[in-house]
């Protein structure tokens, strides 16, 4: 990080609003001021259009982005048109950064589910702030963790587990991150019951029926967890009806 750090009060505004969203980041909260204050002097806002792919599969990784606005959804495409929903992120939180450690390319698309609000930090700035401070590279830890637990129950889930729930542990898995349950996301029938592993046709009527119960709704391209434990029961359930 430089020595020659402003004050916070002799920043531009946006560098001010950039601080104060890194400092509200998981990935960022334990850096010291002047750290942020350096950090952020070195972003730059970027506005992205709802269906705008930030970045595809493949891409070289040259940047790690924070939401300050808006939801973003990462998947993995197979073939030429199905994908599968790796996660929905939302206010706060941040991507990119697994293509940026790897030093190769990004391992999935994000796409905006909604207008948004970008904040853009350039590689090299990223990993010298992992090389100087624990703290960020204890989160990166953490969350990899998250994310290899995740992959290894849902394999268990696709042997396991029968339609209803394989299609709500999609569900909790997408509605939930490490800051929050975020109730409503963004996202098709055909990409929820493909991330399910089933036809669309099951999913629709699954969907259906627990709209009757009141445990979801949905509107188009939205869905909105009215019951979340409800969601945990029919997990629950399958897992005791496969032992």
């Amino acid at each position: 990080m430089e020595n020659n750090i402003p004050r916070m009060d002799e920043l531009p505004k946006e560098t001010q609003a950039i601080f104060k969203t890194l400092k509200s980041t998981a990935l960022f909260s334990e850096l010291s001021a002047k750290q942020l204050i350096s950090l952020a002097s070195h972003c730059r806002l970027k506005q992205v259009k709802k269906g705008t792919t930030i970045y595809r599969k493949g891409d070289l990784a040259n940047h790690l982005y924070v939401i300050q606005s808006g939801y973003i959804i990462e998947s993995v495409y197979y073939g030429s048109s199905v994908d599968v929903i790796v996660k929905v992120r939302s206010d706060g939180e941040y991507f990119g950064e697994i293509g940026l450690l790897s030093s190769g390319p990004y391992p999935n698309t994000v796409i905006a589910l909604e207008d948004c609000c970008l904040i853009d930090l350039a590689k090299s700035y990223f990993m010298e702030a992992v090389d100087e401070n624990t703290s960020v590279c204890k989160v990166i830890i953490l969350e990899l963790i998250d994310r290899l637990l995740n992959s290894a129950q849902n394999m268990v889930n696709s042997m396991y587990l029968d339609a209803p729930g394989r299609l709500a542990s999609t569900i909790v898995n997408l509605t939930t991150n490490s800051r929050q349950k975020i109730m409503t996301i963004r996202i098709t029938q055909s990409a929820l019951a493909f991330s399910s592993g089933m036809a669309r046709q099951t999913a629709a009527k699954i969907l259906s029926e627990w709209r009757k119960e009141k445990i979801i709704a949905t509107e188009r391209g939205h869905l909105k967890v009215l019951d979340f434990n409800k969601l945990l029961d029919i997990i629950l359930d399958s897992e005791i009806n496969s032992c």
